[in-house]
């Protein structure tokens, strides 16, 4: 008899500029399955539109393609050129219209803008202005990446379909099991340390506002890690702009049991030079804000200590933590100059 395999359904979704990412990510889900699929009993299938629908009279064809595909989708990768799309009955672009509503339906969305060189003849700056539009609307809720070449998307991608599969089935049996993987630490009352639990596995993602990547750089250790930001060759400065130390879980960890615990969130902090504060963001699935707090910090360390019991009415906003953000926005409230260095030690969750 043959052996029932769980299916991962991807959907892939751009523009019709978008080329060779659509054949590198068949790719990379190719090697998936052959490797760690194959190893997790998992195999992810790929949806696109020109593969997947059938033809369909009677009703507008995006609503087809939502109806044939995205409606069955498990997560979706959005891919943006130089184009926005064409628009729909109720959005500026079908890729724009499946974006939404996969966040709506609480799915894994990626999204990947491309920085990739181009000829002028193929600039179109109307297109361009509603790419960075949309761009910054999704910037606070942190779910895009811009990458600068075909290897460099290949790398994110292979990275991040990864850890979705990898997290996602451990999620799976942890929704069954109705436990999460701090239970044996909060059972015996211990300290869990958030930089080593997170480090062990992925690097601290340094993200900023700006494509270069000289404006900050992430220095990671035993206990601690460092934002060292230079803004000093940044022309314009907006006050939106900033920069981030980020800890993505992809998709999400269970942090319910913190909650249910008693638990506390805290970690020590100093800045030297021109840094004047910090936004703590801690979110969801979805990327609403569990924790939303300007701090601020000074050349003398200070012990942030947040009562996480305190921080919402019941744990179910923490049974899916996607992101701890630490972030400095440059204006005169985070950074009151140019350059400044940022370090975040003893990140813990403490009990009671």
């Amino acid at each position: 008899m043959f052996k029932k395999m769980p299916v991962c359904r991807l959907m892939i979704s751009c523009p019709s500029d978008v080329k060779t990412e659509i054949e590198i990510i068949n790719r990379v889900v190719d090697n998936i399955n052959d490797s760690i699929g194959f190893s997790m009993n998992i195999f992810v299938k790929t949806l696109y539109w020109s593969k997947n629908v059938m033809p369909e009279a009677g009703d507008y064809p995006q609503s087809i393609i939502n109806k044939q595909i995205l409606d069955k989708s498990d997560a979706i990768i959005a891919i943006f050129g130089n184009k926005i799309g064409s628009p729909t009955q109720h959005y500026e672009s079908g890729t724009i219209e499946e974006i939404e509503l996969m966040i709506q339906k609480r799915k894994q969305v990626f999204v990947y803008f491309s920085d990739k060189p181009v000829r002028k003849s193929e600039i179109d700056m109307e297109a361009e202005a509603k790419i960075q539009a949309f761009k910054e609307k999704y910037r606070d809720r942190g779910i895009y990446v811009v990458y600068g070449s075909d290897e460099e998307f290949n790398y994110y991608v292979s990275m991040h379909l990864t850890r979705y599969l990898t997290t996602e089935l451990a999620n799976e049996v942890n929704q069954v099991s109705e436990n999460t993987r701090f239970d044996d630490s909060i059972s015996q009352r211990k300290e869990v340390d958030l930089i080593y639990d997170y480090t062990k596995f992925y690097d601290i993602k340094q993200v900023s506002s700006y494509t270069d990547s000289n404006i900050m750089k992430i220095r990671t250790h035993k206990d601690s890690f460092e934002m060292d930001i230079d803004i000093i060759n940044v022309n314009k400065i907006e006050n939106k702009e900033f920069a981030m130390a980020l800890f993505e879980y992809a998709p999400c960890d269970n942090w319910s049991a913190f909650f249910e615990a008693g638990y506390f969130f805290e970690f020590d902090a100093a800045s030297s030079g021109d840094i004047r504060a910090f936004q703590l963001e801690i979110k969801d699935d979805i990327r609403n804000k569990v924790i939303d707090r300007t701090l601020q910090v000074s050349c003398e360390e200070e012990h942030f200590r947040i009562w996480i019991p305190s921080t919402t009415r019941d744990s179910t906003a923490w049974k899916k933590i996607s992101q701890v953000c630490f972030v400095v926005f440059f204006n005169s409230t985070y950074i009151d100059g140019e350059k400044g260095l940022l370090t975040i030690r003893n990140l813990k969750m403490v009990p009671r």
